[in-house]
């Protein structure tokens, strides 16, 4: 990867992480929930009244942009320097520390990735063992 390339990544990680941390919830506060609850109403579902309609497809909403924004959207576009960018924005942001959360749950995500490939490997008989 040459540095030109890598560069970018990682301002792509970290234009990303602001975008998710500072913008999104703005725009999401600010718009789509009014849009939600005007097309909502005033209407229950069984036991569901109108509020916690509006909370379930705000969090909905919010979910999307973390799936797509989130750490591991910027690890499968970016690699590794866009994790980097990620971590900066944090820290350009004030506490490096909340970078904690997204990096666990992306670690995660490769844990089980790799066991379910390995789990794969072996049923299909492609793994090789010593």
């Amino acid at each position: 990867m040459g540095a030109r390339k890598a560069a970018v990544s990682f301002l792509a990680g970290m234009l990303m992480t602001v975008l998710l941390v500072v913008i999104i919830p703005v725009i999401v506060d600010e718009y789509i929930q009014e849009w939600i609850r005007e097309a909502v109403g005033d209407t229950g579902l069984a036991f569901l009244t109108s509020d916690v309609i509006v909370t379930i497809l705000i969090w909905v909403v919010i979910l999307g942009f973390m799936i797509v924004l989130g750490a591991g959207g910027i690890l499968r576009r970016f690699g590794i320097f866009g994790i980097l960018g990620l971590i900066f924005a944090y820290w350009i942001m004030g506490d490096v520390t909340d970078a904690v959360l997204p990096l666990l749950i992306l670690v995660a995500m490769l844990v089980v990735s790799w066991v379910r490939d390995v789990r794969r490997r072996k049923r299909d008989g492609t793994l090789k063992t010593r």
